[in-house]
């Protein structure tokens, strides 16, 4: 960041220089920018430059600055546009080369980083850090020989540059000179004996080399020194695993929990070791306070109950798979569990009515999709996978990420259809209006209102409606219409198909509620593969996702082909509502037909350019097609258009 500092206090004056008409509003939203960034609140700083290039798009500095912001938060894709465009308008701006570099060479782009920087160092032929980045870019490239001549020159320049003995004594390895590079970080720890990240370093060279013992005592001391480092204590955790010590192991994985409470993955991966060395008693203390972190999670549910039931307490675990039922009302597998434990307490009938509950649930599983049926009854063992899964760092600090929640989202938006929400929420069509909307709003107060959002998003109707709607009053359609919105709230989707269709026959040409009850079906029949959708982070970091998704039964097919048939008949008559080619699009997801689901987000962005669903979806699509950067570019979109989940996909996707 104090590279970025110093860039930023160079480049001002340039923008005083500007023209004199515009001066102060340029320069306030260039320090507003400038300031956001050094507070690390990127996302907004991106607001105010917005507004900088808006007013003057000339500004080599504006497109640089957000550049930085967009590198910052990982928007790599989005940061090297700007980076050009910065370029484009000063080419002989020096830092705007380096950073686009730096951002090419986290992209693997190394011909393009490399050319970058030789034209930088013909601008500053001495620049230290640019030459530590050619050094680092020579590493990525197996071109150790050539990184060790640029540190070297870096190491003439400044000697006390640690960093650069550590980058050297990692080239000095991957030349398999063990010796160099034990030497080297040797050096480091000479210079800086308080930096923790050298002993880190060497430490995980040890590892590597599976010297445990000294790999543990340079933990040690990266610990000793730097006692907050949860990557550090985690590590150790690591080699002390690889030492069979365990219980020293799992003090570390406590220690991080200690500093970091909330880390739900250390907690869950925790209770799994736990609950494996037999210790259920210590690992239900876990899975209560996940409960309390990830209430709507309804495998920690799940599991809890099974650690109950293996400690006897039949009644707890039948509490906690009726919670995991709550969530997911067509969970089989916590029926059949459910009707064990009620059997174990005596109560005999209940047991038998849920056992009757699950194979009804069970035939229509496996009528409907027989691997989302095989799905459901490996739960457990899916869902364990993730402690070894997750905690495989073999291939060096940059992978650890501690603060990953057991949820991990990297799917698609949902679909969008008309909801009951608080007039706070923020929606792209807010102000779309149709008699029936302009109805229903009118008789709604107490700070709700009726728009078109993710079916996700929606305020409780039970108790919204209650509090402002005086349902009693209100014709046939709309009651119908509420109470299809509460069934559709409690995931209870055949009565809400019933209850749209109830309000299709009172008003059967009303257009928004047969576009609801389309959204309705395609949910319900989607609704099936819930349970598998929530471990399918899993299967999209293994590579399986793809095979999944063409595993799809004919009869689903079927019914999402009707189900486009029906929006594409409301398309031609709401021709200016861009959610509808947007859920098409969602539709052709659900069948595969990708391109086609391009086309549609296509014609969603014509009609509504700032729709930032649409754009991230088309991302992702691309991103699923091999079109990397094109796909990346969509989602950066859809971040500036104030999609912050946008970043997290372009943190994991579009390194």
């Amino acid at each position: 960041m104090k590279n970025i500092t110093r860039v930023i206090f160079a480049v001002a004056l340039m923008i005083f220089s500007i023209s004199a008409t515009a001066q102060l509003n340029k320069a306030y939203f260039y320090y507003q920018g400038q300031k956001l960034i050094s507070q690390n609140k990127f996302t907004e700083a991106i607001g105010y430059l917005n507004t900088l290039i808006d007013v003057d798009s000339t500004i080599a500095e504006g497109w640089f600055l957000r550049g930085v912001a967009k590198y910052y938060l990982n928007d790599m894709q989005g940061s090297i546009r700007d980076f050009s465009k910065s370029i484009s308008k000063n080419q002989l701006f020096t830092q705007a080369y380096h950073y686009r570099a730096i951002v090419e060479n986290r992209l693997k782009n190394y011909n393009s980083a490399l050319k970058d920087l030789e034209f930088a160092l013909e601008l500053r032929p001495e620049d230290q850090e640019i030459l530590f980045t050619r050094g680092g870019t020579y590493i990525e490239t197996s071109q150790y020989s050539k990184a060790i001549q640029d540190y070297n020159r870096v190491i003439r320049y400044a000697p006390n540059n640690t960093e650069s003995w550590i980058n050297r004594g990692l080239a000095r390895l991957f030349s398999n000179d063990t010796t160099g590079a034990i030497n080297d970080l040797s050096q480091a720890i000479k210079l800086n004996p308080f930096y923790s990240e050298s002993y880190a370093r060497r430490s995980r060279v040890y590892l590597d080399k599976k010297e445990f013992e000294m790999a543990l005592s340079d933990m040690n001391q990266a610990i000793y020194l730097d006692s907050t480092s949860t990557m550090n204590y985690f590590l150790r955790g690591l080699i002390k695993n690889a030492m069979k010590s365990y219980k020293g192991a799992l003090e570390d994985f406590d220690k991080v929990i200690s500093i970091d409470p909330s880390n739900s993955l250390s907690l869950y991966n925790r209770a799994l070791l736990k609950s494996q060395t037999g210790a259920l008693n210590s690992a239900l203390d876990d899975y209560d306070r996940l409960v309390k972190l990830n209430p709507k999670n309804v495998l920690v549910f799940y599991n809890r109950a099974s650690v109950n039931f293996e400690l006897g307490k039949f009644n707890d675990a039948i509490n906690d798979y009726t919670s995991a039922i709550t969530l997911f009302p067509d969970f089989a597998n916590a029926y059949i569990n459910r009707s064990v434990a009620k059997s174990r307490i005596g109560n005999l009938k209940e047991a038998e009515q849920d056992y009757r509950t699950a194979t009804e649930k069970i035939q229509k599983y496996k009528a409907t999709s027989q691997e989302a049926y095989l799905a459901m009854a490996d739960t457990s063992k899916k869902f364990n996978s993730l402690l070894s899964f997750d905690t495989d760092f073999s291939e060096g600090f940059s992978k650890i990420n501690l603060k990953n929640d057991i949820s991990l989202p990297t799917g698609f938006l949902p679909f969008f259809k008309l909801q009951l929400v608080d007039e706070k929420s923020k929606s792209s069509f807010n102000d779309y209006k149709k008699p029936f909307i302009e109805v229903l709003n009118g008789l709604t107060s107490n700070g709700y209102h009726f728009t078109f959002t993710q079916s996700n998003n929606q305020n409780d109707p039970t108790t919204g409606i209650a509090h402002c709607i005086d349902t009693t009053k209100s014709p046939e359609n709309i009651k119908h219409f509420y109470k299809a919105l509460q069934y559709s709230s409690m995931n209870k989707y055949n009565q809400a198909v019933r209850e749209y269709q109830n309000a299709l026959k009172n008003d059967p040409n009303n257009l928004i509620i047969a576009l609801n009850l389309a959204v309705e079906q395609i949910e319900m029949v989607k609704f099936i593969n819930q349970f598998e959708n929530e471990v399918g982070t899993i299967s999209f970091k293994m590579g399986n996702l793809a095979n999944a998704q063409k595993e799809k039964s004919i009869s689903a097919n079927n019914s999402y082909n009707e189900s486009i048939s029906n929006l594409k008949t409301l398309e031609t008559n709401l021709p200016g509502l861009a959610i509808i080619p947007y859920n098409i699009g969602n539709t052709y997801l659900l069948t595969d037909e990708l391109s086609s689901a391009i086309d549609e987000y296509n014609k969603a962005i014509i009609i509504e350019p700032r729709f930032s669903e649409a754009w991230f979806n088309r991302g992702l699509v691309k991103l699923i097609k091999g079109e990397k950067q094109n796909g990346c570019l969509d989602i950066s979109k859809a971040g500036e258009l104030g999609l912050n989940q946008a970043y997290s996909i372009i943190q994991r996707f579009c390194k």
